[in-house]
């Protein structure tokens, strides 16, 4: 999973790059440009599983606003685009905001994982570290 967020954040990160060096028809440039920011923000910031209570609670409030924010984007950009406008400049907006939305959601995961108990302490053993594990006291049942 933190392979994952750290692609996540690394993508994020070349979006908003891209807003600087490709002009496009968007005068909210700069305001996208500082929200795949933050999106890289969070997804970096979910690499740090040692993190307190408070502060996962935080990060998973502004994931999940960050998220809303990218799919309030597209669906708002979404009626202005027309028969080939993903080879125009709306391209980059367009698919950037989907792709940044759904890109929020493990990333939010891993937040909601860091404020669960068991999940916390799986996290925090030497021997296990994978972040979907099933609890010690769990056992298969058979039929």
């Amino acid at each position: 999973m933190r392979v994952l967020n750290f692609v996540i954040g690394l993508a994020l990160v070349i979006i908003a790059l891209l807003h600087v060096f490709i002009p496009h028809s968007t005068p909210n440039s700069a305001m996208y440009m500082s929200m795949y920011a933050i999106g890289a923000l969070f997804a970096f910031g979910s690499l740090f599983t040692n993190m307190g209570m408070f502060i996962a609670r935080v990060m998973a409030i502004g994931t999940t606003a960050a998220m809303f924010f990218f799919f309030a984007g597209f669906f708002r950009l979404a009626p202005e685009f027309h028969d080939g406008w993903y080879q125009s400049g709306a391209a980059l907006d367009g698919i950037g905001m989907l792709l940044s939305a759904f890109a929020m959601i493990p990333v939010l995961s891993c937040y909601s994982c860091i404020l669960k108990a068991d999940c916390r302490e799986a996290l925090t053993q030497p021997g296990k570290r994978a972040f979907f594990s099933v609890p010690e006291g769990v056992r298969e049942k058979t039929s």
